[in-house]
């Protein structure tokens, strides 16, 4: 049985989203005690209580809204039909209570296969932005020079993060130093079942071509959709950091779903 402090740290780690109700008022008669704690998910289903029946059901509509809002707010209930302060519920049990609701957004991943200069560029420029940033590379040396990344993970392209939890709806950039292992790190990710959100590769439109024939007959049914092969917008300028900033622009246009437009127009 899931412990909600458990979920909470879960949460806290930006591994998923979901709303805290915490009663963190009482007075008189009321159904749950001050520090009671519900938490409401995303696919509706519930851990904890706040004391069940009207208010419960009134919090987890409230909760409903917060997901879509992620505003956090401080909300008091009344169970008593003579006080005309908070919102009614309802009930008779002649008290209030006061609830805060406490959003928990999940974090967006990004995962960078190769450690290179355009990598470094990356996370130069991605540092500020709300991203977990994890670089992988089979060059000790190369990966060290690294900074400002979340992780840094040393291992062979084949086998690396195997044995690690890999966000769900991440963003994948591929930019190592050899084809032959952009190729496979672009089938890993579909044959692992990673379920990006994003994958962008540094590479021509010959090899855009070569890459995607070759995924497709290793995974027939990869969602080629997702796979931005030559990555980035085309903004101009050709240094690491030019390129960089293409794949960032790319990466936002894509996440908030916006279609690059000038905003003067």
């Amino acid at each position: 049985m899931k412990n909600i402090y458990e979920e909470l740290l879960r949460l806290n780690r930006g591994k998923g989203a979901g709303v805290l109700v915490t009663v963190v008022k009482t007075t008189g008669s009321g159904p749950a005690d001050t520090g009671t704690k519900m938490l409401v998910y995303p696919d509706d289903s519930i851990l904890g209580t706040v004391g069940g029946g009207t208010i419960e059901k009134i919090a987890i509509e409230k909760a409903r809204s917060i997901l879509q809002t992620h505003e956090n707010c401080l909300e008091e209930y009344t169970m008593n039909e003579s006080i005309s302060s908070g919102t009614q519920t309802g009930m008779l049990c002649g008290g209030t209570a006061t609830l805060f609701f406490e959003y928990f957004a999940p974090k967006n991943h990004l995962y960078i296969f190769g450690a290179g200069h355009i990598g470094k560029a990356l996370v130069y420029h991605l540092k500020n932005l709300d991203y977990v940033i994890t670089v992988i590379d089979d060059r000790k040396a190369v990966l060290d020079e690294i900074e400002g990344a979340d992780r840094k993970v040393f291992g062979d392209f084949a086998t690396v993060l195997t044995d690690s939890e890999v966000a769900d709806n991440a963003f994948f950039i591929i930019a190592t130093y050899q084809h032959k292992y952009d190729g496979l790190v672009l089938n890993r990710i579909f044959k692992s079942g990673w379920n990006p959100f994003y994958i962008g590769m540094v590479a021509s439109r010959r090899k855009q071509k070569i890459l995607l024939d070759q995924l497709l007959v290793e995974v027939p049914d990869a969602d080629t959709a997702k796979c931005f092969i030559p990555v980035g917008l085309d903004i101009g300028g050709g240094s690491p950091d030019e390129i960089a900033l293409s794949i960032i622009a790319e990466i936002q246009l894509t996440r908030y779903r916006k279609s690059g437009g000038h905003l003067r127009a």
